[in-house]
């Protein structure tokens, strides 16, 4: 097999046909990983187009099923997108030809910034949706990003994202954000060795100073968001305009707060039965 297309999903009725619709065709074979029980005809959509559907556990972290999606798959090549993204007419007429070339393991396309009625980004971001299995690297760990060997390109063409909602609200910060927020905190206060991992080349475990930052969090967080936010700020100079460069920067400094607040929960709240928190050894 050349291409395996990989859809990481939870009860995504209303947009995951246009996704799979997309990918028709163009993909050797199909692999969508549903997030806990289906509570909506998701799963049946999946299966009219000849995916091979698995439904997992509930985690709420789409990369630890990313992690066992890639590893389901026989395509020499990935394609991974979201249930609100889909191939631009563009960008699938290219794809057959990118999987050929040689020396090249990966791609990043153009990813616009969708606000529920419009895009309000015309030339960025990018965002790496094709690559070779044999040289991509995931740690499955909330927001963590694929790791690919060799050379990654940029190529202008676009992989639409479309959510029915703005992503950059303060609704959907208290929502689904604070949820993704929860569980990113569990995962850092948590065992490295739980997490899941593809190809995975090390490190083993947490480096030494993260039980620290852990425990010095409450001390930290002022520090910290300052400095996110400058991070955040850099990252997207080149790809976004400076207005909405600075409202993604805030943004992405607000999910940080979140987490970091959840870290303390974690470290200095109530533990739950059977947790383990990284402090230190």
């Amino acid at each position: 097999m050349l291409i395996s297309g990989c859809v990481i999903t939870r009860n995504e009725e209303p947009v995951i046909d246009r996704c799979l619709s997309s990918l028709a065709g163009l993909v050797d074979e199909l692999i969508v990983v549903h997030d806990g029980p289906c509570e909506d005809r998701t799963v049946e959509i999946a299966e009219r187009h000849g995916a091979r559907v698995f439904v997992r556990a509930l985690t709420g972290n789409p990369e630890a099923h990313r992690v066992f999606a890639f590893e389901q798959a026989r395509g020499e090549w990935l394609l991974k997108i979201d249930s609100d993204e889909f191939l631009s007419e563009e960008l699938r007429a290219a794809v057959p030809e990118l999987v050929r070339r040689s020396g090249v393991n990966g791609y990043q396309f153009i990813w616009r910034v969708w606000d529920g009625e419009r895009y309000i980004t015309e030339d960025g971001p990018y965002k790496l949706a094709l690559h070779r299995r044999e040289a991509t690297h995931l740690l499955g760990m909330l927001q963590s990003a694929d790791v690919v060997d060799g050379t990654v390109e940029r190529v202008a063409l676009q992989l639409e994202h479309r959510p029915l909602y703005n992503n950059y609200t303060p609704r959907t910060i208290l929502t689904k954000w604070r949820r993704w927020a929860r569980v990113h905190a569990r995962e850092l206060t948590g065992p490295y060795e739980a997490l899941p991992k593809y190809n995975w080349q090390g490190p083993w475990d947490w480096p030494w100073y993260r039980p620290w930052l852990n425990r010095l969090a409450p001390v930290l967080l002022p520090a910290y968001l300052g400095a996110s936010f400058v991070r955040f700020l850099r990252l997207g100079a080149d790809e976004l305009p400076p207005l909405a460069n600075t409202r993604a920067a805030a943004f992405q400094t607000c999910y940080a707060a979140l987490v970091q607040l959840y870290v303390i929960r974690e470290v200095y709240g109530p533990r739950r039965p059977g947790a383990a928190v990284a402090t230190g050894r």
